[in-house]
């Protein structure tokens, strides 16, 4: 009689223990299944927001120097830089260097020699640099500079190729596809501060900035900046017409941003009997930084050739970036930003 009350005590046990599995194997199909959440990464020179694997989180940044003459109009692959750099060189004419992450144009150019200030921009960025040599005393301060890959038609020539439908110096151009073909990097620092993009890029400023005006020097041609409400970016003119890259494509910029920088005559000289200028491009200086239709006023401190830009306002604040692309106009100091 005991054996047999535990052998029926012992069948209530599995039964409800089987009940209990049952109830549970239920549950868990009735369960709505939760989509898994990807994380989101954030471009270091765009502030653009992604999910899933990128291209550019597995190549290096890739910076060009292009000429800006009249007879380099209009660049290639110019629209689909993702940083512009704009300087001034010899005769009051400027030349861009464009760094290149998330577009792969293709088609680059006209290609254009380096300057001294180059290396001093390219070291938070650790890209490839690519540009078609230079004076004697710059090429010994690119080969003495560390944090970027030479990538020169010295170096890597077979990217580069004349265009027969221009003339020379103007008709030098490359490939980024070849360039980066092969070749690998770290990606770039964080180099500026952004706004979410569910942030207004116009809160925080009450000075209008529709339209902002400015040269190199005497001689050098106007450029203007017009803000389009609608698509929220400053389209590029240049002598009182649109700028376009080759396929008719307006240059357009979500940030424009302006720092005064010191520069001095430098003892190289061009081919045409120009002095160049050595740019400073470390310490601090005055900036204007326009964003949403708005100007942001204050200064720009960064302390060594190594360290990304830090834009700080009249208070002491750090002037976020709207995400998007950015050209950053290197503009002499005492040269005037007249904006309305």
């Amino acid at each position: 009689m005991h054996s047999t009350s535990r052998r029926l005590l012992l069948c209530v046990v599995v039964l409800a223990l089987a009940a209990a599995g049952c109830s549970r194997a239920k549950s868990n199909e009735d369960a709505p299944l939760r989509p898994r959440v990807q994380e989101k990464i954030v471009h270091p020179l765009t502030g653009v927001e992604s999910t899933g694997s990128q291209p550019w989180q597995n190549r290096p940044a890739l910076a060009v120097k292009i000429g800006n003459a009249a007879p380099e109009r209009p660049q290639a692959g110019l629209d689909k830089a993702d940083l512009t750099y704009e300087e001034i060189v010899e005769g009051g004419a400027t030349r861009f260097m464009a760094i290149f992450s998330t577009n792969d144009p293709g088609r680059v150019g006209p290609v254009r020699s380096a300057r001294k200030v180059d290396p001093t921009l390219l070291v938070p960025l650790n890209p490839l640099f690519g540009y078609s040599g230079g004076a004697p005393s710059t090429i010994r301060v690119l080969q003495s500079a560390s944090g970027f890959t030479d990538v020169g038609i010295n170096r890597a020539s077979s990217a580069y190729h004349r265009d027969s439908n221009r003339r020379s110096p103007y008709n030098l151009y490359t490939s980024t596809t070849e360039l980066w073909s092969g070749r690998t990097g770290a990606l770039p620092k964080v180099h500026f501060s952004f706004l979410k993009s569910s942030e207004d890029p116009g809160a925080g400023s009450q000075e209008a900035a529709d339209n902002v005006r400015l040269s190199f020097a005497g001689n050098g041609s106007e450029i203007h900046y017009a803000y389009d409400t609608v698509s929220g970016v400053y389209g590029r003119n240049i002598g009182g017409s649109p700028q376009m890259a080759e396929g008719d494509v307006p240059l357009k910029y979500r940030n424009v941003v302006v720092p005064s920088v010191e520069i001095s005559a430098g003892y190289s000289i061009d081919k045409a009997g120009f002095r160049t200028f050595d740019i400073k491009t470390t310490g601090a200086g005055s900036l204007v930084l326009f964003r949403g239709g708005k100007a942001f006023r204050g200064t720009w401190e960064r302390a060594s050739d190594a360290d990304p830009w830090k834009f700080v306002d009249e208070s002491g604040q750090v002037i976020r970036l709207a995400p998007g692309n950015t050209i950053i106009e290197l503009l002499p100091q005492g040269r005037p930003v007249t904006v309305g």
